[in-house]
């Protein structure tokens, strides 16, 4: 090359610089969290009844923690009365969930394995919908719920 540098050559290198700090930008941003769409965070009492596989009452805090984008996460915390023997337990576990459409939030609780899906229509600060867990030996457990968003 004699020292010489031909232009084409020099675009080309440009180009390829370019673009290899484009994709190392891009791949940055992917994971930086993105603005809610939601506006879920914060407290909500939540409501519910398990109907399967043995009727229970279900109170406690659904806590949404951390949102981005359609997706949220968060936990789950209830008291879980058996209505025939009326013998309490405590279940909590992680929650994360999106907006699965037009008002409709759909969200897995892991408060017991498998994890409880939650699907539900939101309307202003309120939640209904139905759950369903199913186990790998065949039980499956169901019920329905409700939250509705502690004022601030």
């Amino acid at each position: 090359m004699n020292g010489v540098t031909r232009p084409w050559a020099r675009t080309t290198l440009g180009a390829l610089l370019f673009a290899s700090s484009s994709l190392l930008s891009a791949c940055l941003k992917s994971t930086e969290p993105q603005a809610s769409l939601l506006d879920l965070n914060g407290s909500w009492n939540y409501a519910g009844v398990q109907t399967s596989p043995v009727r229970e009452t279900l109170t406690g805090t659904l806590t949404i923690s951390r949102e981005s984008g359609m997706s949220f996460q968060g936990n789950l915390v209830l008291q879980s009365v058996d209505e025939r023997t009326g013998q309490p337990r405590s279940l909590s576990g992680v929650v994360s969930g999106t907006e699965s459409g037009v008002d409709v939030i759909d969200f897995d609780a892991d408060v017991e394995s498998p994890a409880r899906r939650h699907v539900g229509r939101i309307v202003a600060d309120t939640i209904t919908g139905t759950w369903i867990g199913s186990s790998p030996d065949g039980t499956t457990s169901s019920g329905t719920f409700r939250v509705e968003r502690e004022t601030k």
